[in-house]
């Protein structure tokens, strides 16, 4: 097909573990129209996994997906959507999760856009794909290796260009919040992907590939990344170098920490301050003192053509430190314990920390990420003690607390054999013995029959802004991404470190915003599908080296159109996102999923986050957007019409006629 000459390699890689055979799909069967990555991942998710099955049995199918810039200079796209059912809820869903880092580069270079996995290996297996090659190998000797010692082993046995994902002892052991890891670091997060890998049996994938994507216009595709390195950053020696993505100083200041840390200082208002050495020479800054011994050594690194670098990768000269790499909020991920113990935060406790959470593939963003705070609540309650724990568990910033909790989960033992199950489950196990835990159950689980992620400032995701409306309907649920539009009232503010704007506010009108929301949703599923970062800032809202402070949103239909030769414009990039955010919602509507699903708990519309806006003026708001999508107000379902027009008749028959769905007209 001539409009996939360029972009996609032209296959998807479908392996069944049970019978162990190997067969592709044409990739023009799902591109252009769903473009790539999430898109296609929810399509494929549609047609391989029953709505009955359960996450961890066979059937279940974990999809991995590359865009059409993946493997491109694209700016940031090194990111690969992996979708699957989620273990983690009690009501299990669709769920995705987008890790980045080179390994999705390297599956094009190796042939594929993406690869389908069902079934179960009747013992430890893993996948070697090999420029087009591909083998199911046995990893029996591979089984109960951290992914350290993974990945070592597997770069003596196929080089060390070789670019792998595996699980950990934690998703062996079917710890329902198990992660991926890719190339040492990057993790799918929420989920539990870990564990539906491991229920397969299936310990890693490994891939070398020489071949290349070709990109329709490759002089244009050079210049969008310098116009999009321009709109984020600055380097060195460069008058407003450094920028946000290269300092300690977000995660010194994070308000997420700062709270729950007695004393701390207020954010130095001028950027000079706040920027300066990249935030080593704050005095609350514990990296510094490590640096300083000759203990570690910093640099700065990044995931396959992004000109962000926003990774902080630091060597360890002390062999009880493990050296390591991380992005986003691996160094502010055990501020509230450092504080504890140092009076300063971001030091070698919370390096220590994600480290030993990657190595045994734990999430940094489930029952034991940022701070699990619900964890010293259970403490104070004395149902988690020193005899039960075997942990120092007045003193959280030290070593051998960190890695004995974390390693207790992993392998599953004692107590932690039931917190494995995850915070929902566990939770609420607990509150049926102890009715003063009961408290802490609902305000983790502040999202009636769906997953929501841990929030440290008191339980959710309560901004009366679009966000709090797309994140009701994500199927990961969290939806919050720092470089996107975020409007409060008439006004627009990122609030977010140094690209923070003296926009005035006024009181938030969710359902005069939805317009702006429904553009929110899109961008965030345009990010999944080319597949770019919206860590990187992507696509670019605003930026702080603009004489307005406003950047580019339409950067994603630039670069899909210099990658693939298919032009396209920034409206009509945002209108080819509607199927795919019409197939997720057919696909929870086939799950069971219901619109009184998308309503939070009244503890969330009773809080100060949420004076201006009632429970009602929520569920109006809702309505609003339900119509604006072609979704039928009363029920929340995506109405025939609409799936009609989006080319999607066979996903509304499928609904009524196989699974009992009533689709409005």
């Amino acid at each position: 097909m001539d409009e996939l000459k360029y972009g996609w390699v032209g296959k998807i890689l479908k392996v069944d573990l049970t019978d162990r055979t190997i067969t592709t799909l044409p990739t023009s069967d799902y591109a252009p129209d769903l473009i790539g990555g999430r898109g296609i991942g929810a399509m494929l998710y549609w047609e391989e996994v029953p709505p009955e099955c359960k996450a961890l049995d066979p059937e279940n199918a974990l999809i991995f997906m590359t865009g059409p810039a993946t493997g491109t200079l694209a700016p940031s796209a090194g990111r690969f959507c992996v979708s699957f059912k989620t273990p983690v809820p009690e009501k299990e869903f669709y769920c995705m999760s987008l890790p980045s880092g080179h390994w999705g580069p390297e599956l094009k270079f190796a042939g594929y856009d993406g690869i389908v996995v069902k079934g179960k290996a009747s013992e430890p297996v893993y996948l070697y794909i090999n420029d087009g090659q591909v083998e199911i190998r046995s990893a029996r000797y591979l089984w109960g290796m951290t992914l350290t010692n993974l990945m070592l082993q597997l770069y003596k046995q196929h080089g060390p260009k070789t670019r792998i994902l595996g699980i950990g002892p934690a998703g062996e052991n079917l710890c329902r919040e198990a992660v991926i890891i890719s190339d040492h670091e990057h993790a799918t997060g929420l989920g539990g992907a870990g564990a539906v890998m491991g229920s397969k049996n299936l310990k890693a994938i490994a891939v070398n590939g020489t071949g290349a994507v070709k990109v329709a216009r490759p002089q244009e595709l050079i210049d969008l990344w310098w116009y999009f390195s321009r709109l984020v950053t600055r380097k060195p020696g460069e008058e407003d170098y450094p920028s946000m993505h290269r300092s300690l100083c977000d995660g010194l200041y994070h308000g997420a920490h700062i709270r729950f840390c007695p004393g701390h200082p207020e954010r130095p208002q001028d950027d000079e301050t706040y920027f300066k050495n990249m935030g080593l020479d704050d005095p609350i800054c514990l990296m510094n003192d490590a640096i300083n011994k000759g203990i570690l050594k910093l640099k700065w690194g990044g995931c396959y053509a992004c000109p962000v670098n926003c990774a902080l990768t630091w060597q360890s000269s002390d062999i009880d430190i493990p050296s390591g790499s991380g992005q986003c909020n691996e160094w502010m991920s055990w501020a509230t314990y450092e504080w504890q113990g140092y009076k300063k935060v971001c030091g070698i406790p919370a390096l220590q920390f994600s480290s030993y959470m990657d190595d045994l593939g734990l999430s940094i963003t489930n029952t034991l990420g940022y701070h699990f705070f619900w964890f010293f609540e259970l403490v104070k309650l004395g149902i988690f003690t020193e005899e039960n724990t075997g942990v120092p568990l007045d003193k959280p910033w030290t070593d051998e607390f960190i890695k004995g909790i974390l390693e207790k989960f992993a392998y599953r033992k004692g107590i932690f054999d039931q917190a494995a199950e995850g915070h929902e489950r566990f939770l609420k196990n607990l509150s049926e013995q102890y009715p003063a835990v009961k408290p802490i159950y609902e305000r983790v689980v502040n999202h009636p029959g769906y997953h929501v992620h841990w929030e440290v400032l008191g339980g959710g995701f309560n901004m009366p802004s679009p966000g709090s409306i797309v994140h009701a309907v994500e199927p990961r649920t969290w939806a919050f991404r720092p470089s996107h539009l975020i409007m409060i009232g008439a006004g627009a503010s990122p609030q977010r470190g140094a690209e923070r704007r003296n926009v005035p506010r006024v009181p938030p009108s969710l359902k005069a915003n939805m317009p702006t929301t429904i553009l929110r949703h899109n961008l965030d599923l345009n990010s999944d599908c080319i597949t770019y970062c919206s860590w990187a800032g992507m696509p670019p809202t605003f930026s702080k080296y603009t004489s307005d402070g406003i950047g580019d949103q339409s950067v994603g239909a630039k670069v899909f159109s210099a990658v693939t030769g298919i032009n396209m414009s920034h409206d009509e990039m945002m209108e080819a996102m509607n199927p795919v955010a019409n197939i997720e919602r057919c696909i929870h509507m086939r799950e069971g999923r219901r619109k009184e699903d998308d309503l939070y708990n009244d503890a969330t519309y009773a809080s100060p986050a949420w004076a201006h806006t009632s429970k009602q003026d929520f569920i109006e708001a809702m309505e609003e957007y339900y119509t604006l999508r072609g979704w039928d107000p009363e029920t929340g379902i995506p109405r025939r019409s609409t799936l009609e027009k989006q080319g999607l008749k066979k996903i509304a028959d499928d609904l009524e006629s196989k699974y009992g769905v009533t689709v409005p007209a």
